[in-house]
């Protein structure tokens, strides 16, 4: 092989070599093919920043599935809604039958055993008594021989009778007495008797009559229990009780006893007479117990089983098509879909969730989109934003969910505010965007109806579209009002036309429910009733949001003009010591707020914001006011005696000493972004040029760079920055004009404006030409009229 061809070889085992050690990708992209934007962007992007927002998004959905509840379904019915078809059971249940059960407690409670309390005591106080008596007739020795009292004391027993048999006298029946009672001088067996035939007495006592009445109680059975001792209860016939058909047998319990004690016929006719006289003062024993008695019936009644009534699937009719819904109709529905979400399984719960993710997704993707290709992309990039959005509107929905509780209906107020607080910081546009997604996302998680929906979207939608700007405290209760109106003229709408008042309705009363008008009248007052509460509730959420407003403002880092007015009064503590200190600079921040506020409002941007950060920009100068132009008089210049640079880096620290000053004041942070980004990275001319101008003339001398002589920046980031760059510059650059004529003031303004342009001052704010050429205009506009020509008057000297 020649020495040609042998290097060609070699060459050849190089590139061959080369090629293998490369990868597959790197030989593809060698060859320049671009890849699609989607690839270079995801290459280009920060994986953990992208995983870690996308995580945020995923707890968020995360806490609308948790906490609406989605793997149930939805309670859709409300009291006085109008079902479209008849309502039939989905599922088999049961549900309490209230006056079935009402019935039978009432009758439980008639059946309990009153407790009745014994006491002793008075048949004690009988036997004593007897006793007593017995006495004081033994006492006599005959029957001739018996004082008044013994008298009185035998006539108890005897007094005579005219029926009675022959013989048969007082007198008789005291020799009677003494006869039988001579062998018992201490009447000891008379009391053994006697106490014998009054045991039972001492368990279950005497009653003359029931003391409670039928439905308090049973009237055939009662329970007793010795007086403090009411554990030892027991039951008890009341024959065995009341007195009239307790005395009978009393009579024949002491004829007994009296026949173990006193052999003989004549005892008999002895223990009749006593027995009738305990018979006639036989005392109440019992005491009817009302609050022990109650706790029984309220125990009784309270262990009483719920009477059942079955609904069967497919077959009952919970409620009537066309007839609004009561309190009876939603306790069936109610406990029907009790009885249904307890039986759904996991697949189907599962799906439900599946289902309503989807659905977040979707949304997602939806606003997702549309801010970060037509609005502030920020929104999503920046953590701290998304974070604020997700939590709004997840607290939100989940707010609206819980506040549309059939008793409070409330589900207006959450969005309302969501709404108002969308449209303060995010704009009309976005608001509308969120508002709709949140409408819709409380409309599917209550499986509310069409008209709920447009309820939801009408006082959303007007809230925002009526908010504007915020310039006094009752601008919201205004919005508030007019919105309240649209909402019920569109409840009331709604209604209409989805048929409602096609509806017979309840009747009024049993005689006019055959007067169909009365059905209308009822249909349409329900609808009322409706749309006065959705506009009260947006009433109220509007005046609410007055007083939250600053916390708004505060947690989203924004300013209203109501809160701009306030920040923009001459009296703040910075705007007094910038005068005091630095009047020349403070003259010049009015001017340019005068002229800056109207070049923004020509463009569509906040003017008010743009006059109040004009106030502030300078505030920096503070520190050292001497050093700047506008504050220098007598004609001594701070700089004669420093060098360019160090001159420079003197005009430069404003920037950041004023950003320094307005975060030790609590200033907005859109103001300090006034402060930082007005001069943007513009180069300072005057002394560059004299820096520039003496390093030619030294010939040791080193090049300048203008990178030494530029503020930090950063460069305008909103058009309002943008508008406060131009009228600061022309401001200060119109004090310089000799003879300020219109169309001098014209060629400044257009020289200075297409200077910043050209040193790309406007790349990251999104100034269009358009727009520039109408600040350009408003600002010679607003200059023209600073310094227009004035009438000399004769014999006015010349200044």
């Amino acid at each position: 092989m020649n020495p040609p061809e042998r290097m060609f070889a070699e060459q050849v085992n190089v590139m061959s070599a080369a090629s293998k050690q490369r990868g597959r990708q790197e030989r593809i992209e060698s060859l320049g093919i671009p890849k699609p934007r989607f690839m270079q962007w995801w290459e280009r992007s920060n994986k953990v920043d992208w995983a870690f927002r996308v995580a945020m998004a995923a707890v968020a959905a995360l806490a609308i599935l948790v906490c609406c509840r989605t793997w149930r379904p939805p309670f859709a019915y409300r009291t006085g809604a109008v079902p479209s078809r008849d309502l039939i059971t989905r599922v088999t249940f049961q549900v309490p039958d209230e006056a079935a059960t009402e019935v039978t407690r009432t009758q439980k409670r008639r059946d309990v055993l009153a407790l009745y309390s014994n006491r002793t005591q008075p048949i004690i106080q009988l036997r004593g008594a007897l006793k007593d008596q017995l006495f004081l007739i033994l006492g006599a020795t005959s029957f001739d021989q018996m004082n008044e009292e013994d008298r009185k004391a035998f006539a108890q027993f005897y007094a005579g009778d005219e029926t009675a048999e022959p013989g048969d006298t007082p007198a008789a029946r005291f020799a009677l007495f003494k006869s039988v009672l001579a062998d018992d001088p201490e009447l000891q067996k008379v009391d053994d008797a006697v106490r014998n035939m009054l045991q039972p007495i001492d368990e279950h006592g005497l009653l003359t009559a029931m003391q409670h009445a039928i439905d308090q109680g049973s009237q055939r059975m009662i329970r007793v229990y010795p007086a403090g001792r009411p554990a030892d209860a027991e039951p008890f016939e009341l024959s065995k009780v009341r007195i009239a058909q307790v005395r009978p047998d009393l009579q024949k319990r002491l004829a007994e006893q009296f026949r173990l004690q006193f052999p003989g016929d004549p005892a008999q006719t002895v223990a009749r007479m006593i027995s009738e006289w305990i018979g006639q003062r036989l005392p109440d024993t019992l005491q009817y117990d009302d609050e022990l008695t109650e706790k029984e019936r309220q125990k009784v009644a309270a262990d009483v089983e719920p009477v059942m009534t079955t609904h069967y699937r497919g077959d009952t009719k919970l409620a009537d098509a066309g007839k609004s819904l009561g309190p009876k109709q939603i306790l069936l529905l109610k406990r029907e879909w009790e009885e249904l979400t307890a039986k759904i399984r996991w697949r189907d719960s599962f799906a439900r969730m599946s289902a309503y993710l989807g659905m977040i997704g979707a949304f997602y993707l939806l606003c997702g989109t549309y801010i970060f290709f037509v609005d502030d992309r920020a929104l999503i990039l920046e953590r701290s934003k998304l974070a604020k959005l997700l939590i709004l509107l997840s607290a939100t929905v989940v707010l609206s969910y819980y506040a549309s509780r059939d008793e409070w209906r409330g589900e207006l107020i959450p969005l309302v505010l969501s709404s108002i607080v969308c449209a303060v910081v995010y704009g009309r546009e976005p608001a509308l965007l969120f508002m709709a997604a949140a409408c819709l996302s409380v409309t599917l998680l209550l499986g509310a109806d069409i008209s709920e929906l447009v309820m939801m979207a009408a006082a959303c939608t007007s809230c925002t579209l009526l908010l504007g700007r915020i310039r006094s405290r009752t601008h919201l209760l205004y919005v508030g009002c007019i919105s309240a109106a649209i909402t019920m003229a569109t409840v009331l709408g709604v209604g209409i036309v989805t048929g409602q008042t096609l509806a017979a309705g309840e009747p009024v009363s049993e005689i006019n429910a055959n007067i169909p008008v009365l059905g209308f009248y009822v249909t349409v007052g329900g609808l009322l009733r409706e749309a006065a509460w959705a506009g009260m509730c947006i009433v109220v959420s509007a005046t609410a949001m007055t007083g939250l407003l600053p916390l708004v403002e505060k947690g989203f880092g924004i300013q209203t003009d109501l809160s701009l007015l306030e920040l923009g009064d001459a009296s703040h503590p910075l705007l007094r010591r910038l005068a005091q200190r630095a009047p020349g600079t403070y003259n010049h921040s009015i001017n340019v707020a005068s002229i800056a506020e109207a070049a923004a409002d020509s463009i569509g941007a906040n003017g008010l914001l743009v006059r109040v950060g004009a106030y502030f920009h300078d505030i920096g100068k503070m520190f050292k006011p001497e050093y700047f132009i506008e504050n220098q008089s007598h004609g001594i210049n701070q700089h004669d005696s420093l060098q360019p640079a160090m001159s420079t880096l003197v005009i430069i620290a404003h920037v950041k000493d004023g950003a320094d000053l307005a975060r030790s004041h609590h200033l907005p942070g859109p103001i300090i972004d006034f402060i930082l980004q007005h001069h943007g990275t513009t180069l300072v001319e005057y002394f560059y040029r004299e820096a520039a101008k003496r390093s030619e003339e030294d010939p040791n001398g080193e090049s300048v760079s203008d990178k030494d002589f530029r503020y930090p920046g950063p460069k305008p980031q909103s058009l309002e920055a943008a508008v406060l760059m131009l009228a600061d510059t022309v401001e200060s650059a119109s004090r310089t004009l000799v003879d300020p004529t219109p169309a001098r003031i014209s060629g400044l303004v257009t020289a200075i404006s297409q200077k910043k342009m050209a040193d790309g001052q406007f790349d990251e704010c999104g100034l269009t030409f358009r727009q520039l050429d109408r600040i350009r205009q408003s600002l010679v506009k607003s200059l023209t009229a600073i310094y227009h020509a004035r009438v000399k008057y004769p014999g006015q000297q010349s200044a």
